[in-house]
């Protein structure tokens, strides 16, 4: 299909918009999927709906689309993006779009939505995705009339172009090959980058963008999404368990200058929120709201404090929406949001009044839950603390061995014992046997992975990581690549498979680094690509302590739904010790002559203290491993992940358990020297099977 140049239409732009905005937006997904989505539900809410849908897919290019692409862009020297493997493609069934209206929202840069409350409506943040990705189409009904425009980076002074290589009637033939019934759009964005993230990492992605929550969270919108591999699958935002205990902590409205005020709610989260590189995916923190938009998630700098872990809620300012749009109306605007959208902009002085509220809000609440988590905790004995470094030692030798490789040579169990004849009791004239058929090779658990993770490392340290992989599906000499978050990098020695080794599997090496301003909290991952085959590393930034996933047991004089809790960024176990199976046990023991200094070396309290702190630290594991499965791997429904980390978690169990209760316990318990003194009974009393 040729273009006419003729009926190339001129994108005109704001000068001071084009200087600032351009090729800020569409770099990545976080920043594509966020104005496509958006402009998605601002066009439903356009349309009047009471519930819209909107789909999303992410996957490989349309290559009728792309094959006509090309042709055109035979006879046109312009900028644009000449071939891509993936693309993004968004549709709604909103108000849609003719041509009228493409050319008045694409006619030129600078311009905002008419309506207030909007995010945008096929306005600013799109074509900043198109012009930085190198071009893109969208495609709508409104009304009768169907539409399909192409926009392309221009040659000349003017930043972009479009033309409508379709304005027709909506015939049901036109319908049918937009997907679109009624009215709606369909905006398609090709995506620059040669590759993908991971399935499960896009639908994370997906569901965690700070920017989508309103929308996630709003019953009357449906967002699906489609990834290479997977079903389309409808995405919720699940926020995180509140406290049952205290689920607010501050709930009020705040005045920040003369008639703009804020409505601040602060809650506690149940359990530790993990931090996130990226701001733009960030689960804890104070989300600041305005309108239908969602800025960004912070807490003021107190982010990485640990009495910060459990926090999260929202701030509604509504005064930032207007204040926006006065600012890009005058000459000299300086404006409350960030030009490239990734959050406030913290030198506009209603953003510093805004961050001093939330400072003044959150310190004390972040002081008071770190003195709440050092109260009514319990210090052992000497004797218990050194048997404890023992019984850590044995934990974390276990936890290494789960992580690694199972048999740690190669990928998976070997197979079925060697089958041999079996002797005849007296020796007979008897026919050979017939021979035994060779058993299938094992199937590996994965064509490449890591040896080992999750794995913890230090802000600023840096070490040996192993890639593995089977040759049969990743040959040697196929190139390797390597992307890392934010606060990571790996260099790997070989930059393609080596050839396998003795044992037939093939191995490389690398050095990881977490860099110094990684935050200690951070749950970070390492990808790397061959072969159309994926396998990530988890790594945990952690505080300079000792080494190992488990460093301390904590005991805490407080009673708790949960027996125990293990936080990974501290390597420490609290055992809650208030219950009151702890309680009964301790009375026993006093009764037994103990002081209470000694109580923890009663052997039946000894005996349920580990087994509560051992099942905390095996069910984290067991999450852990379900993660490292293949996305194909892992359950969906929630019963069988809820019955999948359960068997995992019992197998861990089985595997090291005897091990680790000799550890903590010590020799002399399994040697039979503890017994137990029988006490004389009344006769009335009713005699007991325990």
């Amino acid at each position: 299909m040729a273009i006419d140049v003729s009926k190339l239409r001129r994108g005109r732009v704001r000068g001071r918009y084009f200087r600032e905005n351009f090729a800020q937006a569409g770099i990545d997904l976080s920043q594509i999927i966020p104005e496509l989505v958006t402009n998605a539900d601002a066009a439903i809410a356009a349309a009047g709906r009471e519930r819209g849908r909107i789909q999303l897919r992410i996957g490989p290019a349309d290559p009728e689309f792309q094959r006509a692409w090309k042709t055109a862009l035979r006879n046109l020297r312009l900028p644009a993006l000449r071939e891509w493997r993936y693309e993004l493609v968004c549709s709604d069934d909103g108000e849609g779009v003719d041509a009228a209206v493409v050319d008045q929202r694409l006619g030129a840069l600078g311009v905002v939505p008419e309506r207030e409350g909007q995010r945008g409506l096929f306005g600013r943040g799109l074509r900043d995705v198109w012009l930085a990705q190198g071009g893109g189409r969208i495609q709508g009904v409104r009304g009768d009339q169907a539409v399909e425009t192409w926009f392309l980076p221009a040659d000349g002074d003017e930043p972009y172009v479009y033309t409508h290589v379709l304005d027709a009637r909506a015939t049901r033939a036109i319908r049918r090959e937009l997907g679109i019934a009624h009215e709606g759009t369909r905006v398609t964005v090709p995506l620059a980058d040669r590759r993908l993230p991971p399935s499960a990492r896009l639908r994370r992605l997906v569901a965690d963008l700070v920017q989508l929550r309103p929308i996630l969270e709003d019953e009357r919108r449906e967002l699906l999404l489609e990834i290479p591999g997977g079903p389309l699958q409808l995405v919720h935002y699940t926020p995180p368990e509140p406290d049952p205990e205290r689920p607010v902590l501050f709930d009020d409205e705040l005045e920040l200058q003369r008639g703009v005020t804020a409505r601040v709610v602060v809650r506690r989260a149940a359990h530790p929120i993990p931090l996130s590189p990226a701001r733009a995916t960030r689960r804890g923190g104070l989300v600041v709201l305005s309108g239908r938009a969602a800025h960004e998630t912070t807490l003021a700098g107190f982010e990485s404090r640990p009495g910060a872990r459990h926090l999260y809620g929202e701030i509604r300012c509504e005064a930032i929406e207007q204040l926006q749009r006065e600012a890009l109306d005058t000459p000299r605007p300086q404006v409350v949001v960030r030009v490239d959208r990734s959050g406030l902009n913290d030198t506009h002085p209603l953003v510093k009044r805004l961050y001093a509220a939330i400072e003044r809000i959150v310190r004390p609440i972040v002081e008071a839950e770190e003195r709440r988590a050092g109260a009514r905790l319990v210090r052992a004995g000497k004797e218990i603390t050194a048997r404890d470094e023992v019984g850590l030692r044995a934990l974390n030798d276990a936890l290494r061995a789960a992580f690694d490789s199972p048999g740690q040579a190669g990928f998976a169990r070997g197979g079925d014992a060697d089958q041999r004849p079996v002797e005849e009791p007296e020796r007979q004239a008897v026919p050979p046997p017939p021979p035994i058929a060779a058993a299938p090779a094992p199937m590996l658990d994965a064509a490449m992975r890591f040896k080992q993770s999750p794995i913890r490392v230090h802000p600023g340290e840096q070490r040996t990581v192993s890639l593995l992989f089977d040759p049969t599906r990743i040959p040697p000499g196929t190139p390797i690549e390597i992307a890392t978050d934010p606060g990571l990098s790996l260099s790997l020695r070989r930059q393609e498979a080596p050839a396998p080794g003795a044992r037939g599997w093939s191995r490389t090496s690398g050095s990881l680094r977490a860099l110094v301003s990684a935050e200690p909290g951070s749950q970070l991952s390492v990808f790397a690509e061959a072969g159309g085959y994926v396998a990530e590393l988890s790594v945990v930034v952690v505080r300079h302590h000792a080494s190992g996933w488990v460093r301390e047991i904590a005991r805490k004089d407080e009673d708790s739904p949960v027996e125990a809790e293990f936080e990974p960024e501290t390597g420490i176990v609290t055992v809650y010790e208030g219950r009151r199976e702890f309680k009964a046990l301790e009375r026993a023991a006093r009764r037994a002559g103990l002081a209470r200094s000694r109580v923890r070396e009663y052997v039946p309290y000894r005996i349920l203290e580990v087994e509560v702190a051992a099942n905390a630290v095996y069910w984290w594991a067991a999450e852990r491993i379900l993660e490292r499965r293949l996305p194909g791997e892992r359950p969906g429904d929630p019963a069988e992940y809820a019955a999948a980390t359960r068997i995992e978690a019992q197998m861990l169990r089985h595997g090291s358990h005897d091990k680790l209760m000799r550890a903590f316990l010590g020799p002399e318990v399994f040697e039979g020297t503890v017994m137990v003194a029988p006490t004389a009974a009344p006769t009335s009393e009713q005699l007991r099977l325990a």
